[in-house]
């Protein structure tokens, strides 16, 4: 037999050892989760959008996010991509949700008609508000290609009166953007 583990020293204090060790360990673990969760957003200017909607009730894991920087490179986890990777890691996320889905007993696809299916995972496009369009066109074009038709662009709630500087005279009711008063009454944008 082997010999037994002494939790408890000589003088009848506990040994700490152990507990230090797993609290270390655990600090690492969160470190690099979190370092992987922030990966997924780069550092971009979104666009402004005076109607834009707060991203609240969607299930992160049903999302894909790419990113498009102000010179058109695409980014996917923090890497740049090209369009061709692009196309290939859709394609491998589809593959793993309908996996998902099929074992949680719920369908992926959604008829579009015609015969064509459609992922019913949709994708959060992050592109700079610099960004040429036909950067962000080309990966509409990939995206409709591999089955994605729900797609969601980031953006900015333009939250700032005239007094400010935002509004020229009559913007608002042009753009039907809103107050920083009115979004406190009515609780958009926060």
């Amino acid at each position: 037999m082997g010999r037994k583990r002494k939790d408890v020293t000589e003088n009848g204090e506990l040994d700490m050892t152990p507990m230090i060790d797993v609290t270390f360990l655990l600090l690492i673990f969160f470190m690099v989760i979190t370092d992987l969760t922030q990966k997924d957003l780069a550092v971009l200017t979104l666009p402004i959008a005076y109607m834009a909607q707060e991203d609240k009730d969607n299930d992160k894991d049903d999302r894909i996010i790419l990113n498009v920087d102000k010179h058109g490179a695409l980014l996917w986890k923090g890497e740049r991509r090209t369009l061709g990777e692009i196309q290939v890691i859709l394609k491998n996320q589809k593959n793993l949700y309908v996996k998902k889905m099929k074992r949680e007993g719920k369908s992926a696809l959604v008829d579009i008609g015609e015969g064509r299916k459609a992922s019913k995972l949709f994708i959060l496009l992050r592109a700079d508000k610099d960004t040429p369009w036909q950067h962000v066109q080309w990966l509409m074009t990939v995206m409709a290609e591999e089955g994605f038709y729900k797609l969601q662009f980031a953006s900015s709630l333009y939250l700032t009166g005239k007094e400010d500087g935002g509004w020229i005279d009559g913007e608002q009711e042009n753009l039907g953007g809103i107050s920083v008063e009115e979004a406190k009454l009515t609780g958009k944008g926060s």
